[in-house]
């Protein structure tokens, strides 16, 4: 089985696009600035299967390894690849030696530096933060 997978974030700052307003009254977004983010991952399966987990804090190598693991369980019977991109967090210890456990039955591949048209996650981010433009978001709940 083939999985893309990637890392994203949303802030509770807008992503503000270009919008639609009555002449003379310019729209206004109220926001309340901050860091917090919610830390998402996916994995998309090329029939189109979306996996996804999220946290109010950054993804750890622990993170990461637990989702392999999820994935892993759910593909027990056939063998895993796993297609992302090269970000450290992907090439820590941690991920080597959770890989190094499970010999033979996954294999992780790093797609080229600043390629993200190869990554079919990101079509789910992009559709997600396109649909964010102009919300404005208290908190994480």
């Amino acid at each position: 089985m083939v999985l893309y997978v990637d890392e994203s974030a949303c802030y509770l700052l807008p992503f503000v696009a270009r919008s639609w307003a009555p002449r003379g009254q310019t729209p206004l977004l109220l926001e309340q600035a901050g860091r917090a983010h919610l830390s998402l991952i996916a994995a998309v399966s090329p029939t189109g299967r979306l996996y996804l987990a999220g946290q109010d804090q950054p993804f750890t190598s622990e993170d990461i390894c637990w989702f392999l693991s999820k994935l892993y369980w759910q593909y027990r019977r056939q063998n895993m690849l796993v297609i992302w991109d090269g970000a450290a967090i992907h090439r820590s210890q941690a991920v080597k030696d959770w890989l190094h456990s499970r010999p033979g039955r996954i294999h992780l591949d790093r797609l080229p530096a600043y390629s993200p048209v190869l990554n079919a996650v990101e079509l789910v981010w992009s559709q997600l933060k396109r649909s964010l433009k102009n919300r404005v978001f208290i908190d994480l709940e």
